[in-house]
């Protein structure tokens, strides 16, 4: 520990916080032999009342599903009471106590939470995972997971990772730790009474960067001279110290240590056949002569250092490691080893094998359905490697990418999907489903534009195949080209569904009826006359397939049925832990409570959606939340919206996301217009609205109703009646009741005297179910009212204005307001805003779930929290709302839905 006192700190102030209920962790990072195995068992020995779970990774096992968990959880699975059926029995499955379906990965990252939490009841928990570089991702998924939901949970992760090796360890939620090399006084002290002259401890410091474990190792050791060119790197260095010590006191077991170091399994009963197969004898393993070098903790046989270990693997000729590699995959032989087999037979190949490659594909198909997506793809992408069949190579790579997809590794999805395409074998039917997945990244992580450029080719083809299937593509192809203001989809697709036959009591069929429609009404049909089975929507499974439904019903003017939709595509989505589902859908969440006003809704569903798909590797989703966010922030009047928005509008330029940009540009708008700054904000909104500069046509044209304010407060009435008359033809293709009261809000501010207030009332009149857009209605009427000297008709509309903009928690405007009632020659000051806008997102979103009857464990599993986190957050909320109950809590929710 010389020269750590500072992380020796930090490791102690973990360890305190957590015994007082505030969890969290760090990384230590740093090469090989710099210390961090020593600081994580120092770690340990200070955990006086903590249960310690410790973890190693490994490298043969980094591409098992989950296996590093299992070393992390298994011992004290027995010891957990009270975790809800769906985790106990998800753990079962993928710990092979149990058969069931695959384990979705965000319910196995929820459960271990579970697990912990539990745990963490009766003492503080301190999880440590050696080497975790070579810890496989599932695992590492689950543990960025649990980091980030650490906060009131007694639970301390200490990692120690390599940073240039493995899978890179990357839990952002996590500190990160360098560890470098020790200082002069430091290393002096190390070396103790070791006789090096200063040159020599000169030479030796520079070699070794202060390493700890190289200073010992090579003091005394005959370094390369100095001034050779291109030196070895550390690593060399090390690893050429271990052989040289393992070949002077064990060179005869060196064939012994080369078959350890191949299988890394740990398992004697594999290892003990594959070593009679190659004819070594076992005995000294068993007569503790390699002590020194190996650890045995009753389940695995482990190498005291990592470089130990690779050192003696690298010291096997090529032909001498394959047939290590060849003894070890036929010493696998039992079914649950089918995957090591596999791998075994894989590193054993030296060139196209089919026999091997058939073997990596199978594995995979069991390692898939005990949930290890991560574990599929590489042994699907090596068996694609081992392959000389172009097309069985291509459909090998695109099932990799898919068993890619679905881990959320989207960078390496894009990669295999590239390599599939470049195949020159691929046929329609091969070819149509990796359309589709490239498609899906792209709209995931790129941009709508991308998307639709690759999947518009196919449409027709999956049409003609297999339209209930691909139903959801098609879909997906009518948001992209909404999303990317693509008025030609629309009229290609009504015209493509107008020959097919379709059963409007068929989900599937009905879905695709609904996307004619709209087609149709978009081409200039009275969507009056366009009817569909919304009955035959609601038993639709497919969340994607839902939410676009939603989407579609919406624009056709059935908010209702769109915002039922969407609801129940989200519950499927966290019912079966689809976080990439329920990211997608909450954006879609998020802007129907915007467009109705209620901004704490509206937000929790961003900043969840902005969550979920910052885990699942949805960056453009990710983007087009924040920008939702942005739009909240705006309307709430938050002194940090401009910045926001900023953020939001410089990402989404960059990643070419419509969309987004759209938010961040009426974001920007509505920050001016509630501060009365009317020429700046019509200089952002003209921006948003702009449809000849790309912004998709439904969202451009929700712009100009803020627009059309903007330009009358800035006396620009000649641009702003050319503004509504554009905003009243867009809108005839829906019978939206919403889009048709600010239709006649824009007509009043353009009208004066009777006229301007008629237009007012309609306005009024049908717009009453969307509180904030009919608040920002009574604010402008009462305006004009309290110009025209009628104070007492403005003093009661400006009333109720203020009532709700101060119930939805729209500051902004509530301060705007506020000053139009003292005009009027009222004394107004801020009263107390509404019981739950002073709620977190968070604790929001806890709260709606109480109303809804939900117990904490409930709310724990659909909200991916633990039931600890609830209760938390529930104490916060209790005490905000200046409720005692659930009970009481439940009423408030009902009161505050009935607004």
């Amino acid at each position: 520990m010389l020269g750590r006192d500072d992380e020796l700190r930090l490791l102690e102030s973990l360890l305190l916080h957590a015994a007082q209920g505030r969890g969290g962790g760090v990384i230590l990072q740093g090469e090989p032999g710099i210390g961090k195995s020593v600081l994580l068992s120092c770690a340990e020995e200070r955990a006086a009342g903590f249960r310690v779970l410790r973890a190693v990774g490994a490298e043969p096992e980094s591409d098992l599903a989950y296996a590093t968990l299992h070393q992390l959880l298994l011992p004290v699975l027995g010891q957990v009471d009270g975790l809800p059926g769906p985790q106990a029995e998800v753990l079962d499955v993928l710990f092979g106590r149990t058969h069931g379906a695959p384990p979705d990965p965000f319910l196995v990252a929820l459960s271990t939470l579970s697990v912990l939490s539990l745990l963490a009841g009766d003492q503080p928990v301190l999880c440590v995972v050696d080497d975790a570089h070579w810890a496989d991702q599932p695992t590492l998924k689950t543990l960025a997971f649990v980091a980030r939901r650490l906060t009131d949970e007694p639970v301390v992760l200490l990692l120690a990772a390599r940073a240039d090796e493995g899978h890179g360890a990357d839990l952002p939620d996590l500190r990160r730790v360098p560890l470098m090399g020790l200082d002069r006084e430091s290393a002096k002290a190390l070396l103790g009474e070791r006789r090096l002259t200063g040159s020599e401890q000169n030479r030796l410091l520079a070699v070794t960067g202060g390493n700890p474990l190289a200073l010992i190792e090579l003091a005394g050791r005959p370094l390369l001279p100095e001034g050779t060119l291109e030196p070895p790197t550390l690593h060399d260095e090390l690893r050429r110290a271990f052989l040289a010590k393992v070949r002077a006191r064990h060179g005869g077991l060196l064939p012994l240590l080369q078959l350890i170091a191949a299988d890394g399994s740990g398992s004697l009963d594999g290892f003990e056949r594959a070593a009679a197969s190659l004819h070594l004898d076992t005995g000294p393993l068993h007569r503790a002569e390699l002590d020194e070098l190996l650890s045995y903790d009753g389940t695995r046989l482990v190498f005291r250092h990592p470089l130990i270990r690779s050192a003696i693997y690298h010291s096997a000729t090529a032909e001498r490691r394959v047939a290590i590699h060849r003894a070890l995959a036929a010493a696998f032989g039992g079914p649950a080893d089918q995957h090591r087999r596999a791998w075994h037979l894989g590193q054993a190949a030296v060139g196209p094998d089919e026999q091997a490659a058939e073997q990596l594909e199978r594995s995979a198909e069991q390692v898939a359905s005990r949930g290890g997506p991560a574990a599929a793809m590489a042994a699907l992408s090596r068996a694609a490697e081992l392959t000389a069949d172009g097309r069985r190579r291509g459909r090998r790579l695109w099932t990799a990418a898919h068993a890619a997809l679905h881990g959320g590794f989207t960078t390496r999805a894009v990669e295999l999907l590239d390599r599939a395409e470049r195949e020159p074998l691929l046929d329609e039917a091969d070819r149509i489903p990796l359309a589709v997945m490239q498609a899906i990244v792209a709209e995931f992580a790129s941009s709508p534009e991308d998307a639709l450029g690759l999947i518009r080719p196919w449409i027709p083809h999956v049409l003609r195949l297999d339209r209930r299937r691909f139903a959801p593509t098609v879909a997906m192809y009518a948001d992209l080209g909404t999303r990317a203001r693509r008025s030609d989809v629309w009229a290609d697709l009504a015209g493509w569904l107008q020959g097919i036959p379709l059963a409007p009591d068929d989900p599937e069929d009905a879905a695709l009826l609904l996307l004619r429609h709209a087609g149709q009404a978009r081409a200039g049909q009275d969507p009056a006359t366009v009817r569909w089975d919304g009955a035959a929507l609601d038993a639709l499974t497919d969340p994607i397939l839902m939410t676009m439904a939603g989407a579609v019903a919406r624009g056709l003017g059935d908010h209702s049925l769109g915002r039922r939709l969407y609801r129940d595509a989200g519950q499927l989505a966290r019912v079966g832990g689809s976080l990439g589902a329920l990211a997608w859908n909450l954006e879609y969440q998020a802007a129907d409570e915007l467009a109705r006003g209620r901004l704490g809704l509206a937000e929790a569903h961003a900043e969840e959606g902005y969550q979920f798909a910052v885990e699942v590797g949805q960056p453009s989703t990710a983007c087009r939340n924040r920008g939702l966010l942005a739009l909240c922030a705006a309307m709430r009047g938050r002194p940090d919206a401009a910045e926001l928005a900023a953020g939001v509008l410089a990402e989404a330029s960059e990643r070419r996301l419509p969309d987004a940009i759209v938010y961040a540009w009426r974001a920007l708008g509505l920050v001016e217009l509630a501060a009365g700054r009317y020429h700046e904000a019509v200089r952002h909104l003209e921006v948003a609205g702009d449809r000849d500069a790309g912004a998709p046509a439904d969202l451009a044209m929700g712009v100009v109703p803020d627009l059309i304010e903007a330009l009358v407060r800035a006396d620009e009435r000649d641009r702003a009646a050319s503004a509504a008359a554009r905003y009243d033809q867009w809108r005839r293709h829906t019978a939206s009741p919403e889009l048709a009261a600010l239709g006649a809000r824009c007509r009043a501010l353009l009208s004066i005297g009777g006229a301007a207030e008629a237009q007012f009332a309609e306005s009024l009149r049908v717009g009453s179910d969307f509180s904030l857009e009919h608040a920002r209605t009574q604010l402008l009427l009462g305006e004009q009212l309290r110009r025209n000297r009628q104070r007492s008709q403005a003093r009661q509309h400006l009333r109720a204005a203020a009532e709700t903009f101060r119930r939805l928690g729209a500051l902004a405007w509530e301060d705007r307001v506020l000053g139009e009632l003292r005009a009027a020659g009222e004394s107004a000051r801020p009263r107390d805003t509404g019981a739950l806008s002073t709620l977190t997102p968070q604790e929001l979103r806890i709260t709606l779930a109480v109303g809804e009857g939900l117990t904490n464990k409930e709310i724990a599993a659909q909200l991916f929290l633990s039931p600890r986190t609830v209760d938390y957050h529930l104490r916060k909320v209790f005490q905000k709302a200046d409720v005692t109950s659930r009970a009481g809590l439940m009423r408030l929710v009902l009161a505050e839905r009935s607004n």
